[in-house]
């Protein structure tokens, strides 16, 4: 929980390179809380990496069986607590972190079935704890007939929001069914915007924070994409955001590797049921012109009238980011000149829906019906192009300035 920030600046930090399985790393960084639900699923990904490995917990406590575990509080040295960590175990310094599951198969298998595959009969059964494919549905799209596959994702899984979890069944690489049984950790937003819920704030520090977030989200879906260079510069655009910054090349770049025409015209598109439920930036790409901004007198004042797309897929949620980027820059600048606070209290538009009587509420049990028929790449560009998790009660500041994260199985050992 609250680990993306962290991801966010290691992404700008030379020497470090992430990867996306476990398999591949060396050293596992636990950023940010672990519900004491979630501990048996991250002992499954420690366990993936191969050794030598070791672990590094930032504002975390170590699991049972890694108290010897180096700890880090501070958000600024972590880069050099990951290099020299990774120094120490390639170099022998360091002794690699033991394994915290038994050395087995998740399911009994041998002797079972005809041949001892696991399973009864010629097919079926889960040996070594992976389910076989079977041909169990019909093709949803084309009406060809293949072999079905039935795995859960998540909660670490980095194409899904931190936390989540899905049962998926796969026909090929076209998506059957998709069940959430996880949602998502709750998002912390800018202090700012829950300030404006309690008093005015100035409309220049808000769409400035509106801004940044929007770009954070397309930095995720940048580097999803394949595309890392380009977001890494959203994200330094995202960091050193001022009232002169402009994303006019950045959207020159967008349009020049073609990541608008990697989201398919028609895909992902939500229905105007789904799109009242999620809210925000992506109920206006859907043709809603809701946005809590046009009932505020000093945003009038500004000449503010929402941004529009027609569309409702994917691509339009990427078009639609980039210009609420631009139109909120255009509004800072403007506010700032007149020194111009919000007029309404008791309501805002965040970045991630509307919060007037209720904060905005988790939306991915919309993944049901809107991801079947999708291929697999499809529905992860359609997932990074959405906001999913619901919004926490807690703004991100305070849990930056909070005191390390002591977890539910220390505290009872």
């Amino acid at each position: 929980m609250h680990g993306e920030a962290v991801l966010r600046q290691l992404a700008l930090a030379p020497g470090i390179e992430r990867v996306d399985s476990p398999r591949h790393a060396s050293v596992l960084l636990v950023a940010g809380g672990i519900p004491p639900y979630l501990h048996e699923e991250l002992r499954r990904v420690h366990d993936q990496l191969p050794q030598p490995c070791a672990t590094l917990w930032f504002r975390s406590e170590p699991l049972l069986g890694l108290e010897s575990a180096t700890r880090i509080d501070e958000l600024d040295d972590l880069p050099r607590a990951l290099i020299v960590l990774h120094r120490e175990l390639m170099s022998g310094r360091r002794g690699s972190s033991p394994r915290l599951l038994p050395d087995q198969p998740p399911n009994p298998w041998e002797g079972l079935g005809d041949f001892g595959q696991g399973g009864e009969g010629m097919m079926g059964g889960t040996p070594y704890g992976r389910p076989m494919a079977m041909n169990m549905h019909d093709d949803i799209r084309d009406g060809l007939t293949l072999d079905s596959l039935t795995f859960r994702l998540g909660p670490f899984f980095p194409a899904l929001p931190p936390g989540m979890k899905a049962e998926i069944t796969l026909q090929g690489d076209l998506i059957q069914t998709w069940s959430t049984q996880l949602v998502p950790y709750p998002v912390s937003l800018d202090a700012v915007f829950l300030d404006a819920l309690q008093r005015p704030v100035p409309i220049a520090e808000l769409e400035l924070a509106r801004a940044r977030e929007h770009l954070h989200r397309l930095f995720h879906g940048l580097r999803l994409a394949g595309l890392e260079r380009l977001g890494r510069q959203a994200l330094q655009l995202a960091n050193t955001l001022t009232l002169d910054s402009r994303v006019d090349g950045l959207r020159r770049r967008l349009v020049r590797c073609g990541f608008f025409r990697l989201s398919l015209s028609g895909r992902g598109r939500l229905t105007e049921e789904q799109a009242r439920k999620i809210g925000g930036f992506a109920a206006r790409a859907t043709g809603l012109d809701d946005d809590l901004r046009s009932e505020d007198a000093h945003y009038r004042r500004l000449g503010f009238t929402p941004v529009t797309q027609a569309a409702g897929d994917t691509r339009a949620r990427w078009q639609q980011t980039l210009a609420e980027i631009e139109q909120s820059l255009v509004l800072a600048k403007q506010a700032v000149g007149q020194d111009l606070h919000t007029s309404e209290t008791g309501s805002v538009e965040t970045p991630h829906g509307p919060w007037t009587d209720r904060r905005p509420e988790d939306a991915s049990r919309l993944l049901g019906d809107l991801l079947p028929g999708l291929e697999w790449g499809e529905a992860l560009a359609t997932i990074a192009s959405l906001d999913l998790a619901a919004v926490s009660e807690w703004p991100l500041e305070a849990w930056a300035a909070a005191p390390r994260v002591a977890s539910h199985e220390a505290r009872r050992a």
